[in-house]
């Protein structure tokens, strides 16, 4: 059986908050029943329909329409203080929005040709505003703005999809100098000087307790400069910009301060690496010269262990052995030295005992052994072989 035209299940439509609980609702409109969801009722309609709940008798729903189309407030309510407004023209969504949670309002926004535009707000408990946003056509313009229940400001940036920081290149900040950020305890979070609303000199952060955690130096809202991260107030990376790109070194650190790594940026591009010992020398050194690089290995009193020769893998974009890979001894003497090819080993390979006797001399061919003397450390011969390709050793007359 239909139901009665005067019957009418309520289902909240309007963006921004979640669909309540069905209820049942008796809409009139001029003291006569009318049915909102047949569009033949409402095709002509000029006026406001009004919907009490059956039950509690409270109205529930008030639209208002001009020629058939929503045109002025429409009102929604429920149990518990919970309210959504929204004002139409011509049947779009244009002008103003509120919502209510618990009777306080929580949300305002503005709408223009059924979108949201303009500046939006939603309050704290309070009363306070914790968000402000200026919502633009071009995502990139929009603004927002965070704040804590004093008033406090806790972030802001350009963007509400890909969002940027208030302060960065394309997003100024159109309040004093400097900008500050603080934590939800009051603490500041970050110190910002600015120049015509963008990023100028060096900004510096905190954690919740007021210990430093960053400073990064700016130059008309991009990084230029050093920027460095602290912890629990020593130095642990600092790293260089020019003009937004990261150019130049970037070094880490042991927790006593002493330098643990510094990598060499250039065209954004990684040059050179070297790591160090905790007492200063070096550990490890990897120089990049356009397709080719030296990775070489020391000894914590500073002598070299290993020094290879790289090249770039054709199309793999990594770095294999190519050219002379040699090792030493403590004594700085040759442990061993050998030769590559694109990663395989090529031509002669020797290797040397610790008194600094030859104990290994063989041939390769793209990475096949294919001739080998051994020696004992004392200088006897222990093998004098020749091999085929699959790695068998050739047969002696």
């Amino acid at each position: 059986m239909r139901a009665p035209p005067v019957m009418r299940l309520l289902l909240l439509s309007v963006p921004l908050l979640s669909a309540p609980a069905w209820a049942i609702a008796d809409c009139t409109f001029q003291g006569k029943p009318i049915n909102l969801d047949n569009g033949s009722s409402t095709a002509t309609l000029t006026g406001t329909v009004r919907c009490l709940d059956r039950d509690t008798k409270e109205e529930t729903h008030t639209v208002s329409f001009k020629n058939g189309k929503q045109d002025g407030w429409e009102v929604r309510r429920w149990p518990g203080g919970r309210a959504v407004e929204q004002e139409y023209r011509a049947g779009k969504r244009q002008g103003g929005f509120k919502r209510y949670e618990e009777g306080r309002l929580v949300e305002t926004a503005q709408y223009v040709d059924d979108n949201a535009r303009g500046e939006e707000l939603r309050y704290h408990p309070n009363g306070k505003v914790s968000r402000r946003v200026d919502r633009q056509p071009d995502d990139a313009r929009s603004s927002f703005a965070d704040y804590d229940d004093t008033g406090r400001l806790t972030s802001a940036g350009c963007g509400l999809q890909t969002s940027r920081e208030a302060g960065t290149k394309d997003c100024p900040w159109k309040g004093p100098s400097p900008l500050v950020f603080f934590h939800p305890n009051g603490q500041k979070r970050a110190v910002i000087p600015l120049k015509d609303g963008l990023r100028q000199g060096v900004t510096e952060s905190f954690d919740s307790k007021g210990q430093r955690t960053g400073t990064t130096a700016f130059a008309a809202g991009l990084r230029d400069g050093v920027s460095t991260e602290f912890y629990e107030g020593t130095a642990r990376r600092s790293t260089t910009y020019v003009q937004g790109k990261q150019e130049g070194d970037e070094t880490e650190y042991f927790n006593d301060g002493a330098k643990k790594q510094v990598t060499t940026w250039k065209d954004r591009q990684k040059v050179k690496r070297v790591e160090y010992f905790q007492n200063g020398e070096r550990k490890r050194e990897f120089v990049v010269t356009g397709t080719r690089a030296v990775d070489s290995l020391f000894l914590d009193d500073g002598s070299l262990r290993q020094r290879e020769n790289l090249a770039m893998e054709d199309g793999r974009g990594r770095f294999v052995p190519d050219g002379l890979t040699e090792s030493f001894l403590p004594d700085g003497g040759p442990q061993s030295r050998e030769h590559y090819v694109q990663g395989d080993a090529e031509g002669q390979r020797q290797v040397w005992a610790e008194n600094g006797v030859l104990v290994e001399d063989s041939q390769w061919a793209k990475g096949r052994v294919t001739a080998r003397k051994r020696w004992n450390p004392d200088g006897g011969l222990v093998e004098d072989d020749t091999f085929y390709e699959d790695g068998s050793r050739k047969k002696k007359p």
